[in-house]
């Protein structure tokens, strides 16, 4: 079986750690072991409390950081205050089958919106990223937040590209590091491609996230567990990887043959597993939707969304995987396996809702705007690459 559903409590082995009295007194004599936040997961060895940071720094907090200063009377114009509330969320290419990034509209970035700080040293910068910006610039050097991060904070190579640990969906909202070092990028990279088992004790960097689905979903917690591949009939996206007729790539021959292309989409399927929790069963505007707690144990590409597409319940604001989305229907699955999760959910309420994001778009003179997929990258953990502490960054999701 691919698909395994039902409780899963006690096997995530997250337990707090413990410390002895002797290490807590060598910590700080003067602190008493109820001030000290042990970390949630078991990569720190239990040798140092956890530092966490959940809050946007203010200005006045990080300028001293900066390169140089914001210039209020220069900024780029376009950028779109995301901070109402509502779920502005589009697919302005979803009829033509083209939902890609380059075919999504780009608009410049407000560094006083699109800046936003959770954590800065001399080797790392943490901050929350707004759903419809870009995380990376990419071969195209699109406006990105990683540009500004660079451009205002910089990093040791002056270049942009030196900065990236790992990357975010445009559409997905939420925490993202970037290294200021070859040597730290390099520490960072090794940590987030662990291939290290969960509850080994060598876990380095523990991501959570929390998403909207379409519908109440009917199991409190369980785990996904379905390879991914790549979609060969809706490139670049990605599918369930049960493809049994695969045989020869059977990529399309109006496609340009890049070498880097066929072999992307050559791939066997990759194990992937998710981890998720109800949060809460919701009503949106008399449509029942929940909010999950996912937690990705394997980084396949689009991992989460296609997880909660396959079990019948697509993230709302999904232009890919989601309802009339440009990706495969319900992840690759077929409607008869994914009949067996229990109360996935119906084709009309995925419309309900997704006449409601579309009365919700935002539209500007040059295209529509690109936000927000519910999906939020709520939490990261990891160890400092440096000092080895471990450091919890987290920000609530806007939706």
């Amino acid at each position: 079986m691919f698909l395994l559903l039902g409780s899963f409590r006690g096997t995530t082995a997250f337990a707090p750690l413990q410390l002895a009295a002797d290490q807590v007194s060598s910590l700080n004599n003067e602190r008493h072991v109820s001030d000290i936040r042990y970390v949630e997961w078991t990569g720190s060895k239990g040798m140092l409390p956890l530092q966490s940071y959940t809050n946007v720094m203010e200005l006045s907090k990080y300028e001293g950081w900066m390169r140089k200063p914001i210039d209020n009377h220069a900024l780029e114009v376009g950028a779109l205050d995301a901070s109402d509330g509502d779920i502005h969320i589009s697919n302005s290419n979803r009829r033509n089958n083209k939902a890609t990034t380059e075919n999504k509209v780009i608009l410049p970035l407000d560094p006083r919106i699109h800046l936003q700080p959770l954590y800065i040293d001399s080797h790392i910068v943490v901050v929350n990223k707004e759903s419809g910006a870009l995380s990376v610039p990419g071969p195209n050097r699109k406006p990105s937040v990683g540009g500004l991060v660079h451009e205002y904070f910089g990093n040791e190579e002056d270049d942009v590209d030196r900065m990236i640990v790992h990357r975010l969906d445009m559409d997905t909202s939420g925490v993202i590091c970037y290294a200021r070092s070859k040597l730290v990028l390099s520490i960072l990279h090794d940590a987030f491609r662990s291939k290290s088992g969960i509850g080994s004790g060598d876990e380095t960097v523990f991501k959570k996230y929390e998403a909207l689905v379409c519908d109440h979903v009917g199991i409190y917690e369980g785990e996904i567990d379905l390879p991914l591949i790549r979609d060969r009939n809706h490139p670049p996206f990605m599918k369930v990887g049960i493809d049994p007729d695969r045989g020869s790539l059977g990529i399309d021959i109006s496609l340009p043959k890049y070498k880097g292309y066929v072999k992307m989409m050559s791939k066997a399927p990759k194990e992937s597993l998710t981890l998720f929790r109800v949060l809460a069963w919701e009503i949106l505007n008399g449509i029942p939707v929940t909010r999950l707690e996912l937690v990705p144990i394997t980084g396949r590409t689009h991992q989460l969304r296609v997880h909660c597409a396959a079990i019948g319940h697509p993230i709302i604001g999904d232009s890919i995987y989601g309802y009339k989305g440009n990706g495969s229907p319900h992840g690759g699955m077929s409607i008869e396996a994914i009949s067996q999760f229990p109360n996935a959910a119906s084709e009309s309420i995925q419309k309900d809702l997704f006449d409601l994001v579309e009365q919700r778009r935002v539209h500007h003179e040059d295209g529509e705007y690109n936000g927000n997929l519910c999906l939020h990258a709520k939490q990261l953990t990891c160890l400092h690459p440096i000092t080895k502490a471990p450091m919890s960054f987290e920000k609530d999701a806007p939706f």
